[in-house]
């Protein structure tokens, strides 16, 4: 790999193919080639929908010149098991709710790591935001710290390997972060936030 230019591969779900939620504005992919340098580059494997178990298919499309591989998946796995949330009715109900769903999701996303480190590229993930307009009074109520019980497995098998962590429920935190088109996607706002972060993660590598 070079030491120079660097060329990133977004893989995983809509947080980096929103291009159909962002109602004519540039998708990530185009806010990120038009924000890196000139020698850089950036291609995106991610499918909108994806979940963990989608991610292998997606490398099949991998450039060989890759340099880069940042990673946004586990939303849709969340989204997954949100009838337990009916069985949510405190804060302190969540763990012992969510402590099946949180060890099949982990068992996958550490399955996806340890297959991504056999590629030999810097790798970068992202955990999932949690600022989210819910529509739902219970997901207003109890959807972000639900949330972070699976961020919490992605910052653990992240640390584990080594990988770093680009925290989103930390950078996309307003309303305007998000899709007027479907609020669990990202907006353009949103998009070049986490644009710059990526950057900004890329370029101590």
């Amino acid at each position: 790999m070079s030491n120079g230019a660097k060329h990133i591969v977004l893989a995983g779900d809509s947080i980096f193919d929103n291009d159909i939620y962002v109602m004519g504005e540039p998708g990530v992919v185009e806010q990120l080639r038009s924000s890196i340098p000139k020698d850089w580059s950036a291609y995106k494997i991610a499918i909108d929908g994806s979940c963990i178990r989608d991610v292998s298919a997606q490398l099949e499309r991998l450039p060989t010149h890759a340099t880069e591989l940042v990673l946004s998946v586990g939303g849709n796995d969340a989204r997954e098991y949100r009838y337990l949330m009916s069985r949510i009715k405190t804060p302190g109900d969540i763990k012992s709710v969510l402590s099946g769903a949180k060890a099949e999701f982990a068992a996958q996303y550490a399955a996806l790591l340890e297959t991504l480190q056999t590629l030999q590229l810097r790798i970068l993930v992202c955990s999932i935001y949690t600022a989210i307009p819910f529509d739902e009074p219970e997901w207003r109520l109890f959807g972000p710290v639900a949330i972070n019980e699976f961020n919490e497995v992605i910052r653990r098998e992240a640390a584990k390997r080594g990988i770093p962590v680009l925290a989103l429920e930390e950078i996309c935190v307003e309303d305007a972060d998000f899709s007027s088109v479907s609020p669990i996607e990202p907006s353009s706002i949103g998009g070049q936030k986490i644009v710059n972060g990526i950057i900004s993660r890329v370029r101590s590598t």
